[in-house]
């Protein structure tokens, strides 16, 4: 059961036969609330319902991509994410390093201006929310060596 205030109205979201489910139609930034019950093929032997859980819906994760630019710098690129407000791009030497920040853009792509010629990167995006507590998770990494 889902509801957008926690002393609401809770709907049901479905029935499922499994332990865990998706919230498919949450709206990004939005907070909602979470109850379940145990169902049992007697009725009457029903679980009370669990405790309340809120969760405020991320947005969805960018899916990035990189080429080299007419300029021999890497271009990175994302689809445009439903209800971000911008982006924020990280770099990195190494796949698994440290990644630091280094664009905030309103569009879906950027290009690595100080990119050094001959060194590999490696990049990942976030999409941001007007609500941070919504921002998306990292996107993939994807990596290219500067012209």
């Amino acid at each position: 059961y889902r509801s957008t205030a926690q002393n609401g109205t809770y709907g049901l979201m479905g029935t499922y036969t499994g332990t865990t489910m998706t919230n498919k139609n949450a709206v990004a930034g939005k907070l909602y609330y979470y109850k379940v019950i145990a169902v049992h093929s007697n009725t009457n032997a029903n679980s009370a319902y669990s405790a309340i859980v809120q969760r405020t819906a991320d947005l969805a994760r960018p899916t990035v991509t990189v080429k080299i630019g007419t300029t021999g710098k890497p271009v990175l690129s994302w689809n445009k994410v439903d209800g971000a407000t911008k982006y924020k791009i990280y770099r990195s030497t190494a796949q698994n390093g440290t990644y630091t920040l280094i664009n905030t853009v309103a569009g879906t792509t950027t290009t690595n201006k100080n990119a050094v010629k001959g060194k590999k990167y490696y990049y990942k995006v976030v999409a941001v929310h007007s609500n941070t507590n919504a921002n998306s998770a990292y996107s993939n990494i994807v990596s290219i060596t500067s012209k």
